[in-house]
């Protein structure tokens, strides 16, 4: 996912460079040899003529430092570099000199990305003013203090702020006569904060401790994941121009009263894998809020938290502990426990992408029923033990309903009757539960694309159970009991591609295709079919979106009795563009009509 928007994206999550790039090979600027860089230097417009005369001077302080550099005219990336000798390798605790970045003012974005700084280089962030995106990632940064991001100088006599060495490192390799770009006023100016930064990355560091307001209130996106903070300690409360926040995969347990007080423009929070056991009460306030990531965290319920968020679209609560919620979000104390209500979804019509699988979750309650726009439902992995059809009625725009892995004995509530809130399922996903029957509960499901019920128990399919289904492409019943699929060719399946009925007890194929008229392949290995009827495909023509095509037949690992009648079956079936596969070679031994011979 890019984290930033556009210019700023394919820098910071790519790696890729924004449009306007002025490109610069990498350098290990230890060797004094490279002379090029300083060309590229001097295209710098901010750069007067007196200190593009001293840029070698300049340069040679690059290149002490061993640093790898990408310069442009307001995109700076710095990243250390594998030197491939060991003369040149990078010694622990080398001291990055801030009169390299004298001159720098215009630089509006700054990568130190993948170093090994370990507290914020304040003396870098004084020459850069202007800097409006900063990526501080994958470092070893530990703590940020109230004081990192306001970048004043202390004055020529402090040998060094921040733990960073503020002057150069050898005076007596200095020229003779100071260049005005080295000059003591450039050098240690008061300078004012960062005030207008907006973008910061500090995501994969090791980052425990927070000072409060030791965020610029400037920013718009941030990045905390991948650190160690077990508290924000009200660090973003005063954020309220922030709009994406990542502070996922951390030790948080709490975050109530952490995020901004007035987030009225937060649209992206990212709290994943965490330890959080509620959802913070704030986001109701955060009326723009479109993507909230809270899987991998200790959930236990939703506490009416997300009932106004209005504009969510994408909702990921998966492995979680979600189990019962009341209609006004309190653990009920009633023996029989009050699950997932209406309430809790009741104003998310927008929601397109809602994620509840590896829950608790033992019903819905209808409280889907809210959620017009969904298109992608996931309750794989929950303990569901009976799901009606009517829990979706009226969602027309669903696209994946994935119930796998549940223990749903017991499909409901056909919808046959309900023309007028006509619910569209593309892709529905029962595998792996204990159905031993359909009981024409999916009759009428229009739109319905896919449909897998592998994995379960059922023992038979009969001619109700896919009435209506014209649309279906794919079916998959494999890993059941079934000992024939005779009753498909009752029902006419007249879009269907594709039938997977593997690893079930079939004996016998006959006319078990006849309702199936643009077949393409059908995959019945693992049965314990002995004979292969004449008619079985006599009325299927294999058609792709109007292209003729090869029935194809997989019988592999079935006991198949070899005989003249499979013979002539095999060699009509390639009459009518049909293939079986799997077989081994049959050669019938025809019996002898002479008398034996007498000796």
């Amino acid at each position: 996912m890019s984290v930033f928007p556009a210019g700023h994206s394919s820098v910071i999550g790519l790696g890729s460079r924004p449009p306007g790039w002025v490109q610069a090979p990498h350098y290990n600027l230890s060797d004094r040899s490279q002379v090029s860089i300083l060309k590229r230097f001097r295209r710098l417009p901010h750069l007067s003529r007196s200190e593009r005369k001293n840029l070698p001077v300049k340069a040679a302080q690059v290149r002490r430092s061993e640093y790898s550099v990408t310069v442009s005219t307001k995109f700076l990336h710095l990243c250390e570099v594998t030197p491939s000798t060991n003369r040149h390798k990078v010694k622990e605790g080398f001291v990055l000199n801030e009169s390299v970045f004298v001159g720098m003012g215009r630089i509006q974005y700054l990568s130190l990305a993948d170093n090994s700084l370990t507290r914020i280089p304040r003396h870098i962030l004084s020459q850069m003013p202007h800097i409006k995106t900063l990526d501080l990632g994958r470092g070893q940064l530990q703590t940020i203090s109230e004081t990192d991001f306001q970048a004043k100088i202390q004055g020529p006599g402090s040998p060094s702020i921040g733990g960073y060495s503020m002057l150069p490192r050898s005076p007596s390799k200095r020229p003779p006569k100071m260049a005005p770009l080295f000059s003591p006023t450039l050098l240690f100016p008061d300078l004012p904060d960062v005030t207008e930064l907006q973008h910061l990355v500090l995501g994969g560091n090791s980052i425990f401790e927070m000072d409060q307001d030791s965020m610029p209130r400037t920013l718009r996106h941030l990045h905390l994941g991948r650190n160690k903070l077990s508290d924000l300690n009200g660090t973003l409360r005063e954020l309220s121009e922030l709009e994406w926040l990542f502070i996922n995969s951390n030790q948080l347990t709490s975050v109530d009263d952490e995020l901004p007080r007035n987030g009225v423009k937060l649209m992206l929070i990212h709290a994943a894998d965490n330890r959080l056991q509620r959802l913070p009460l704030e986001l109701k306030n955060f009326v723009l809020l479109e993507s909230a990531f809270f899987h991998y965290n200790e959930l236990t319920r939703l506490g009416g938290a997300l009932q106004k968020a209005r504009r969510l679209k994408r909702l990921h609560l998966f492995h979680n502990k979600i189990q019962e919620v009341t209609s006004f979000g309190f653990i009920s104390l009633a023996p029989r426990p009050v699950r997932l209500s209406e309430d809790d979804f009741m104003e998310l019509e927008n929601l397109e992408d809602l994620q509840l699988g590896n829950n608790l979750l033992p019903s819905l309650n209808g409280s889907l029923l809210p959620l017009r726009s969904l298109r992608y439902l996931n309750l794989s992995h929950n303990l569901l033990e009976e799901f009606s059809l009517q829990e979706i009625r009226g969602l027309r725009r669903i696209r994946i309903l994935d119930l796998s892995d549940n223990r749903i004995s017991r499909l409901s509530g056909r919808m046959e009757n309900l023309v007028e809130l006509e619910t569209r399922v593309m892709d529905l996903r029962l595998e792996n539960n204990l159905l031993k029957s359909l009981d024409g509960s999916l009759m009428g499901l229009h739109g319905l694309q896919i449909l897998n019920l592998s994995h379960n128990f059922l023992e038979k399919i009969a001619p109700d159970d896919l009435i209506g289904l014209d649309d279906l492409r794919f079916l998959d019943v494999s890993y059941n009991q079934l000992t024939t699929i005779e009753e498909t060719s009752k029902t006419f399946l007249p879009s269907l591609e594709g039938l997977i009925a593997s690893n079930n007890l079939l004996t016998l194929l006959d006319r078990d295709f006849h309702g199936l008229p643009v077949l393409c392949w059908a995959d019945l290995s693992n049965n314990q079919i002995t004979v292969v009827g004449r008619e079985l495909a006599s009325k299927t023509r294999c058609r792709i979106r109007g292209i003729m095509g090869t029935l194809r037949i997989y019988l592999q690992d079935n006991p198949v009795y070899c005989s003249s009648d499979l013979v002539n079956t095999m060699a009509a079936m390639e009459m009518n563009n049909t293939k079986v596969l799997g077989l081994m070679p049959c050669t019938p031994v025809e019996p002898t009509l002479a008398p034996p011979a007498v000796e």
